[in-house]
């Protein structure tokens, strides 16, 4: 039963990622890959290497704002073991379907590092998602302020593109609402504690996680009111996640650069928001592998970027935001993998 149970969920991520190569392909069909083979060919490979940079960089500052938050909530980890299992998240969601398992793997991950309750470590992986989505929102809002005050955005675009904005600040009040007091989420806990199980089990060898949820609770609850009372803490997490933020609208703003096309950087920081709000959607496609790119490529459009620029644009910072990021994501994922491996193997 259990190996059936595995090779189904093997099908499924196959499936998922074969779904969205396949969005991919259409993609790229329907924009022309002579136009945008064309429109790559423009790029200096030297500017991909400093995309990559600031990528990295962008990373340090992801990892830092998390380790700021753990040592809110009271607890220890080494930058370097918090910016590994950041590494290690990152790649479990290009693989994995939905970036869901990204903050499920940090929550296990930290707390198993940490020696923190289950529920504080996720306090803090919620805490850190809640802070950058603020920090992404508050750019959204000035952005589109600034280009309405420019007579650069037309009405019917403003309807286009605040659905997402909206759908994204009712979900974070629901999400701050449910933190202070989650108590409510107790019946929904104790589903997704068993289906969470095996994960669990693997990495902080959990036997049953049946009736837990109450005691989950109880510490995420103790954690995140913790972290809140550390204001300097939370403020200088804040700032990291900004900066973060900032390295992401950076790299399309080079990359936009690199194919000689010059678009205002409000442009620019409304389409990176778009972008990161269709991958935080939990939807089954690993890395949202093509609906990613068809995103970008829709929201620049809207801003009279040609659209073999936009599919381009698209392209070339998935590349750099993802596939060269494999290599050291991979290492990072291996590396837990192994340890979680060797620590559960017999000895000799």
């Amino acid at each position: 039963m259990e190996e059936l149970r595995i090779s189904k969920t093997n099908l499924t991520r196959i499936g998922s990622l074969l779904f969205g190569v396949a969005v991919l392909i259409g993609f790229i069909y329907v924009i022309g890959i002579d136009a945008i083979g064309k429109t790559l060919l423009q790029v200096n490979p030297a500017i991909v290497l400093v995309m990559v940079g600031i990528q990295l960089l962008g990373f340090t500052f992801y990892a830092s704002a998390w380790y700021l938050l753990i040592r809110a909530a009271g607890h220890r980890l080494p930058f370097i073991t918090c910016q590994g299992i950041t590494f290690a998240s990152i790649f479990a969601s290009y693989i994995m379907p939905s970036g869901v398992f990204l903050e499920a793997m940090r929550c296990v991950l930290g707390s198993k590092e940490a020696s923190m309750k289950l529920g504080e470590s996720t306090a803090t992986v919620i805490l850190h998602r809640i802070l950058y989505v603020i920090g992404f929102l508050a750019s959204t809002a000035i952005a589109m302020l600034a280009l309405i005050l420019s007579d650069e955005m037309t009405t019917s675009t403003i309807l286009e593109l605040a659905v997402m904005p909206l759908i994204a600040i009712g979900g974070l009040i629901v999400l701050f609402y449910l933190s202070t007091d989650p108590k409510r989420l107790q019946p929904l806990l104790d589903r997704a504690l068993k289906v969470a199980q095996p994960l669990v089990r693997l990495i902080r060898k959990e036997t049953n996680m049946n009736g837990k949820a109450d005691q989950f609770l109880g510490d995420y609850q103790t954690g995140f009111r913790r972290m809140l009372s550390a204001r300097s803490h939370v403020l200088i997490s804040f700032i990291a996640s900004l900066g973060d933020w900032a390295c992401s609208v950076l790299i399309l703003v080079v990359v936009l650069l690199a194919l000689g096309y010059s678009v205002s950087p409000w442009v620019v920081v409304i389409t990176v928001a778009i972008g990161k709000m269709i991958q935080m959607t939990p939807i089954a496609v690993p890395g949202m592998l093509g609906i990613y790119e068809a995103a970008i490529t829709t929201s620049l459009s809207l801003f009279a970027v040609p659209v073999a620029v936009a599919a381009s644009a698209a392209l070339l910072s998935r590349i750099v935001t993802s596939w060269l990021d494999l290599p050291i994501t991979g290492i990072a994922a291996y590396h837990y993998g192994y340890k979680l491996l060797s620590k559960r193997s017999p000895p000799v």
